[in-house]
């Protein structure tokens, strides 16, 4: 090989090499969200709820919860809880993204696809019926 093209084979990896490494720090959710009490609570104005889980979540429940993503996997914190996850896939498309990682509290892998709207997006409470509203903080 010359030395011509020896440059241009050294050139060619480096701009792939930056091109990957770019990347891998743009994902829609790369950025903090913190978990959004209004509207949150507005989603659990229209499902049916004991007066107990109503009392319990309407009185500073949400709003506390953050999480830190970067396009390779999250952390949460929850007051003094801290957990970290790595992502098995993540793909996106247009405003939807879909996450999949393992959860060892569940021993299984979880799937979730979400659509961010304005800067926000939401995730199912468990069984209760509303979701959860988490919105961009930076």
């Amino acid at each position: 090989m010359n030395t011509f093209s020896k440059l241009m084979f050294i050139g060619m990896a480096w701009l792939l090499l930056q091109s990957a490494l770019a990347s891998a720090d743009e994902c829609l959710l790369a950025g903090t969200w913190k978990s959004n009490e209004e509207k949150t609570l507005q989603n659990m104005k229209a499902v049916q709820l004991t007066e107990k889980q109503r009392k319990l979540f309407s009185n500073g429940f949400f709003g506390k919860l953050v999480i830190d993503y970067t396009c390779k996997g999250f952390t949460s914190t929850y007051e003094d809880m801290v957990e970290t996850y790595q992502f098995i896939s993540m793909k996106e498309s247009g405003r939807v993204v879909t996450t999949e990682y393992y959860e060892p509290s569940q021993k299984k892998n979880l799937l979730y696809t979400i659509e961010i709207i304005e800067g926000c997006y939401s995730l199912p409470i468990g069984k209760l019926g509303f979701n959860e509203v988490f919105c961009r903080v930076k």
